[in-house]
């Protein structure tokens, strides 16, 4: 169980960013990227209630760098969306709890929380579905140039539509 004083224990984004000791250029780059639509904007903007969403990861981890500023992104449009990141290798319990697949630490992992700290979503294996759909039908290494062209030109809208859909839990 998750309770809010282990969540506050926590990094925001800032504190994040400022412990961070690889690629914060990366992170700051991705960041500034993302795009977030009109809409997308009024519906994360338009959230009555607290959301709490637990990070875990790393700085050296590409899918992080890549996804992770999405969420931040989105936590800086409504102050009922509280991020706290932790680092996955000072951070084993948390990361149990998130395994992809039930075996796997990729990472980012989230774990979306309402108001009563009872958790409503996560979103686990590192990078969106589809991408993951990619790998499971292509293979790793033939997926490989794919994840790259998609990490290059999507910036963060396939992340953006996973954690929209989650999100809409709590809009309802």
């Amino acid at each position: 169980m998750i309770t809010k004083e282990r969540f506050l224990q926590g990094m925001t984004w800032d504190e994040y960013m400022g412990s961070i000791q690889k690629n914060q250029d990366l992170f700051k780059a991705k960041y500034e990227e993302v795009e977030i639509p009109d809409a997308e904007k009024a519906f994360f903007q338009g959230l009555k209630r607290d959301v709490y969403v637990l990070a875990i990861g790393e700085d050296w981890c590409p899918d992080v760098y890549n996804n992770l500023p999405v969420m931040a992104r989105i936590a800086a449009l409504n102050p009922k969306i509280h991020l706290r990141i932790f680092p996955r290798d000072q951070h084993h319990d948390l990361m149990h709890r998130y395994l992809f697949r039930g075996q796997s630490q990729s990472i980012p992992a989230f774990g979306f929380f309402d108001e009563n700290f009872q958790e409503f979503a996560r979103h686990t294996g590192g990078r969106p579905k589809l991408l993951w759909d990619w790998i499971d039908q292509l293979g790793r290494e033939q997926a490989r140039p794919k994840l790259r062209e998609h990490y290059a030109t999507n910036k963060g809208r396939e992340m953006l539509r996973e954690l929209h859909e989650i999100f809409q839990k709590v809009a309802a």
